[in-house]
């Protein structure tokens, strides 16, 4: 592999001369100089770096800057597709190969903070609750103040992903807001004798159409190491061989991709189309040199027409050469009003020396909308005989007089609440209210309408909603002066709402508050989820023959019901599922239609069912569950190498692991067809949390059917092309929001 020598040998030139410019700690050499590095990246699993591999490849390999990657966890939640090990001695696996993946990229120092990676989770809270709290986030801090990154790149930390992942996304944020205020975890600074640090640039690693976005190549060739970015990339994913990445990632890599980052928060001036990360702050941004600093600061996020909103344009000379003819600036879209009430223009700037301005903004009358308006600042001044400039921008939502909005679930609130702690509430924009919509039920939403004015009003809510879904009563309101009140609607959702094929979907609904003549609109994500009654029935049999079950209630998955990847056609994968119940236990059958079915599962190796031909069935009991640490989950392979007998865990919920330890009296088996295979699964009420429901009481429930073709695949190969579900959403690549299930109901 001419490929790994040649990077090899690079990368020890590139230690060996990192050491000899270190030189020793004595005289005015610091621990500092060893540790100081140019950006970070913020990650709670190893692997999860995979996405910054070609760009920090870029600036460390051929530009000769230090970077570092903090990882949150050990990642002993994960599966294994090499091995056995599990827990603790698969978090070591997997840290020696984030390690050797790293050094590949020149990140030869990575932060392992020790967090519990426990089972599969969207929830932040619960990964929070498993963390005991906040004060892991002080150890990011004092990464940050010890490693002294310029530019901070993390996860993005809203709902719709990895509960982990989240929680890294927003440890990384508050580090990037507060690791420059020694108030922030201050023992650091009294007994560990840090000093406060602070960032400047903070990106969120995806793309956004309302959000700056910078797009870095992965096609370009490294000069220090003969190949693409793309390829070196590709070269230390494959290090991640117990998830599985040695089977997709191929090398040479056929079309790369660009990475792309989301731009959140900037203390320096930007490009408007931003070539690197480093721009601003190790590098010029156009006409500004590094070094300047440049913020724009709304007193508030949220701007009322017609009311004076101050904002602060502040600049700090960073650079070691003085400006002269210094003078700053405030734009704002066409139709708002902007004035300087406290400035200064045509000043000089010694290096080192901050100079502010304060601009007064009036938002034009009646322009309400959910989306961010952009306010830029600049600057403009003379440095060493050359014109020199730059901009920056904040972000402000205008609000109306009174206001409508979809009262947001948990998850959004939690978010919404942490964005505009952490000044980054232009990303709300991006994660619109979700509601739960069950088909044939009668639907509570709830609604806040808020009278930020000094009268009294009176008004009515109206609705635009799609075919199928319908409004049972139309509300009215009135509200006190500066108060806000909470409207109950019900909505009625039918099968009309869903697309077709399909058994859930995803369709917009609009609430309108009228007041007078004036109007407050909000849009919400209405998910369309199925529902079935479930009939009693007498004694079954779990053998894997369903000709007990053909009289039990039904329902179809279809191999358009999917949430990752794409399935052919039904022939390729579907199926029907089968439901019943007795007082000690719940009965599940499905038949599943399956052209190819792969056995390449170890008999003593169930878990990881997402990456062959699996099953999943998910229950919570209580139909309130905010996570699955409340919930039932079971997977079942259908077949192993030693045959066509079934193997089961349950995974993803608070106690996974093997069935026979996890849930002993839980009953499953399988069988071959000729579309496919059977699996018939009992599992007694009590080895569920909360037990049995009440007959008539709706709980959550779900099926999945993983599907892979690879018919010649290696042992524990990860295979997956598909994954179809009764209730079907593309939420981070997983399903386990139990609010996003179907629903079952016990008849009598």
């Amino acid at each position: 592999m001419a490929f790994s020598r040649r990077l090899v040998a690079v990368l020890v030139g590139c230690a060996l001369a990192f050491a000899a410019a270190q030189g020793s700690y004595s005289g005015t050499r610091s621990s500092l100089d060893l540790m100081d590095v140019d950006f970070m990246f913020v990650g709670a699993h190893p692997d999860d770096d995979g996405s910054i591999m070609t760009t920090f490849a870029r600036y460390i390999l051929d530009e000769g800057y230090q970077g570092t990657v903090v990882t949150l966890t050990g990642g002993e939640g994960g599966s294994n597709a090499t091995g056995p090990e599990l827990g603790r001695s698969l978090g070591l696996i997997r840290q020696e190969e984030e390690r050797i993946a790293l050094g590949l990229i020149g990140v030869d120092s990575p932060h392992w903070l020790g967090l519990q990676d426990f089972y599969f989770t969207l929830s932040a809270e619960e990964t929070l609750a498993k963390w005991g709290g906040d004060e892991f986030i002080c150890d990011v801090v004092r990464l940050v103040r010890l490693r002294r990154p310029e530019v901070i790149v993390t996860m993005w930390p809203g709902p719709g992903t990895h509960g982990n992942h989240q929680e890294a996304g927003r440890a990384a944020t508050i580090a990037f807001d507060r690791a420059g205020d020694p108030a922030m975890c201050p023992a650091q600074i009294s007994d560990e004798y840090l000093q406060p640090f602070t960032p400047l640039k903070l990106y969120y690693g995806g793309s956004s159409e309302t959000l700056p976005t910078t797009s870095i190549p992965s096609d370009d060739f490294s000069r220090a190491a003969d190949m693409t970015y793309a390829d070196i990339a590709a070269l230390a994913q494959r290090i991640y061989r117990t998830q599985g990445w040695d089977q997709f990632r191929t090398v040479p890599v056929e079309n790369p991709r660009p990475s792309q980052f989301m731009l959140i928060r900037s203390r320096v001036p930007v490009s408007a189309n931003e070539a690197s990360l480093l721009e601003g702050a190790l590098e010029p941004a156009g006409r500004s040199p590094a070094g300047v600093r440049l913020e724009v600061a709304p007193a508030s996020y949220e701007a009322a027409d017609g009311v004076a909103l101050p904002v602060t344009v502040t600049f700090v000379n960073g650079t070691d050469l003085p400006m002269s003819d210094l003078s700053l600036d405030l734009t704002a879209p066409d139709g708002w009003q902007v004035t300087t009430t406290q400035g200064q223009s045509a000043v000089a700037a010694a290096s080192g020396e901050t100079v502010t301005a304060t601009f007064s903004v009036v938002a034009p009358e009646s322009a309400y909308a959910d989306a961010a308006v952009t306010l830029t600042g600049s600057y403009q001044a003379v440095q060493g005989g050359l014109d020199v400039a730059g901009s920056n921008v904040g972000w402000v939502r205008i609000v109306a007089p009174v206001e409508v909005a979809f009262e947001p679930l948990f998850d959004v609130a939690g978010y919404r609440t942490f964005a505009a702690e952490t000044h980054t509430q232009q990303v709300i924009q991006r994660l619109p209210t979700r509601l739960p919509l069950h088909i044939g039920a009668a639907n509570d939403v709830s609604i806040t309408v808020t009278n930020r004015g000094a009268a009294e009003v009176t008004g009515n809510l109206t609705f635009d909603l799609p075919a199928g879904v319908t409004v049972a009563n139309n509300a009215e309101f009135t509200l006190a002066p500066t108060s806000a009140d909470t409207v109950t609607v019900q909505l009625n959702v039918t099968d009309e709402a869903l697309p077709a094929g399909r058994h859930s979907g995803i369709v917009p609904v609009t609430v309108t508050a009228t007041v007078g003549g004036a109007t407050s609109t909000d849009s919400a994500d209405a998910y369309v989820l199925p529902t079935l009654a479930v009939e009693p029935a007498a004694t079954i049999v779990v053998d894997g023959d369903l000709s007990d079950l053909a009289a039990a209630s039904s329902f179809q998955i279809s191999h358009l019901d999917t949430w990752q990847g794409k399935a052919d056609d039904d022939a390729d994968s579907s199926g029907t599922v089968y439901v019943a119940y007795t007082d000690e236990a719940l009965y599940v059958g499905v038949s599943v239609t399956d052209q190819t079915v792969v056995c390449n599962i170890a008999a003593n190796n169930p878990r990881g069912f997402h990456r062959s031909d699996a099953l999943f069935v998910s229950v919570d009991p209580s139909g309130a569950s905010q996570d699955t640490s409340t919930v039932f989950q079971l997977g079942v392979f259908p077949c192993t190498l030693a045959g066509f007998e079934a193997i089961a865990a349950r995974d993803g919920d608070a106690n996974q692991g093997d069935a026979d330890l996890t849930a002993p009296l839980t009953r499953f088996a399988s069988a071959k067809t000729d579309l496919g295979y059977d699996v018939e699964v009992s599992i007694p009420w009590s080895e569920m949390p909360g037990g049995k429901p009440a007959v008539g009481q709706p709980f959550n429930f779900d099926v999945t059917i993983f599907d892979g073709d690879l018919a010649d695949a290696g042992e524990g190969a990860n295979i997956r092309e598909s994954s179809i579900s009764w209730a079907s959403f593309n939420l981070g690549g997983k399903q386990f929001l139990p609010y996003l299930w179907g629903r079952l109901t016990l008849a009598d």
